[in-house]
């Protein structure tokens, strides 16, 4: 499965969104780092969306992460939005769900 990442422009809040579609892997989680750094430039919230991602290892979630930790550093709100389910199952199995601001369809932005 090809994965793909796509950034919108920031939204009138400043909100960015960078979807994710795909597998992130061993092989994808460097690219996936590479576009959030760069999504976090110029943003006030950056919003993560997983809802297309059907596999997500250990080094993707080192990715999600180590994003965290520079959107922290460069003052950014950083948030998951929607993941899905199989992305969700490694969240807590890794124990993250209160690490992470998670977003589902339908709640509050």
């Amino acid at each position: 499965m090809t994965t793909k990442f796509e950034t919108s422009a920031p939204s009138s809040d400043g909100a960015r969104v960078l979807k994710v579609t795909g597998e992130v892997d061993m092989e994808t989680s460097p690219a996936l780092k590479d576009h959030i750094l760069k999504a976090l430039k110029g943003t006030k919230i950056l919003r993560i969306d997983l809802r297309d991602v059907g596999y997500l290892d250990s080094s993707g979630i080192a990715v999600l992460i180590g994003g965290k930790k520079e959107a922290a550093k460069a003052k950014v709100e950083y948030r998951l939005l929607d993941p899905s389910p199989q992305v969700k199952s490694v969240i807590e199995l890794s124990q993250l769900q209160m690490f992470f601001t998670i977003e589902s369809p339908g709640a509050p932005k």
